[in-house]
């Protein structure tokens, strides 16, 4: 990468949730999607001047906001913690405008009860229908607008918010991609949590221009039995895919074992070499798959290897085996006897 490329991840990201491993919500957060990794922390200060001497870090939580410039029922079940429910329900008419013709007025829809009418002239007042037509004409209204405001029943999504439920925990997925400046589109990043809590909190918000958000936002929660290798809980998996470069950009190889000693009355007896791949101090060691290696062996009089990484014995002597990938060599020496 030169000195004016970068990496970045778009604004955007889709996320997936899941309740007892079955999808339960898609969406995108097309405004914001942000994870905080926080720890707690008790200083020691001691000496002169009370100078901080060191830190103990302690409590990690990890928290994630995902706000969506959409509007889905499932955000709001997911922050709830209840099912949404599909029936018949009650349903009100508010405000609705009626064209008035020699009196009569025909509604979109049967109530239920009566209807209240709101006149021209700010009077209200209330009138029973027959099936989904008012009468105004004692009223003295011939023609014209009036808004009415009424019950009546349709079939429905709903959603009950009591006050005892709590949001049900879910496992997060979030996928963004990765662009680079100069090439576009390189990859992509997925963030697992395996167990993430909503916090409860959202706010519905009616816009003047149209531009509405929902947030989700929560905690992860610690996975008991899903350690590390430490044996530290884990929170959440951060996993990136780059398709830039398909071989693993390794600094340094370390070929194991480091000596290889065989016999060369017992040619049945061979050594498998291991190779690892070093990618620097921030990166685990990496397992290599010996068919994308090359082993050459300087002397195979002596001794021989196969595409493999298979050593053989075939007289006395010494040999070098020279294991390359990608550039980055390692050398293994093999004593026959």
């Amino acid at each position: 990468m030169s000195k004016n490329e970068k990496n970045f991840l778009v604004s955007t990201a889709n996320f997936a949730l899941y309740y007892d491993d079955i999808l339960a919500c898609t969406g995108t957060t097309n405004l914001n999607t942000s994870i905080e990794v926080s720890m707690q922390e008790q200083n020691v200060n001691a000496g002169k001047g009370n100078k901080l001497i060191y830190s103990f870090k302690y409590g990690r939580e990890l928290g994630v906001t995902l706000e969506a410039a959409d509007w889905k029922l499932e955000y709001i079940a997911s922050q709830v913690g209840s099912k949404i429910t599909d029936g018949l329900t009650d349903v009100y008419k508010l405000a609705e405008c009626i064209q008035i013709n020699d009196g009569i007025g025909v509604l979109p829809t049967v109530p239920i009860g009566d209807v209240a009418v709101e006149l021209n002239n700010g009077l209200i007042i209330t009138t029973t229908p027959e099936k989904t037509t008012i009468d105004l004409t004692k009223y003295g209204i011939e023609k014209g607008t009036v808004k009415v405001t009424y019950q009546y029943n349709r079939i429905a999504k709903s959603i009950t918010i009591d006050a005892d439920s709590a949001p049900n925990v879910y496992k997060l997925v979030l996928d963004a991609d990765k662009h680079n400046n100069n090439l576009g589109k390189v990859g992509n990043v997925q963030v697992i949590i395996p167990s993430y809590q909503p916090s409860g909190n959202f706010t519905i918000s009616f816009t003047p221009d149209g531009v509405s958000s929902t947030n989700i936002d929560g905690k992860a929660l610690a996975v008991e039995g899903d350690t590390c290798t430490d044996g530290s809980s884990v929170y959440a998996y951060i996993k990136e895919f780059d398709d830039t470069v398909k071989a693993l950009n390794v600094t340094e190889l370390a070929a194991t074992p480091a000596s290889i000693n065989l016999n060369s009355t017992d040619t049945s007896k061979t050594t498998a070499i291991s190779v690892i791949g070093l990618k620097g101090a921030l990166y685990s060691p990496v397992q290599l798959d010996n068919i994308d290696c090359v082993f050459v062996s300087d002397a195979p009089d002596i001794a021989v290897v196969d595409e493999k990484g298979i050593v053989s014995a075939v007289a006395s002597g010494t040999a070098k085996i020279t294991v390359t990938y990608n550039g980055v060599s390692d050398e293994i020496d093999v004593t026959v006897v």
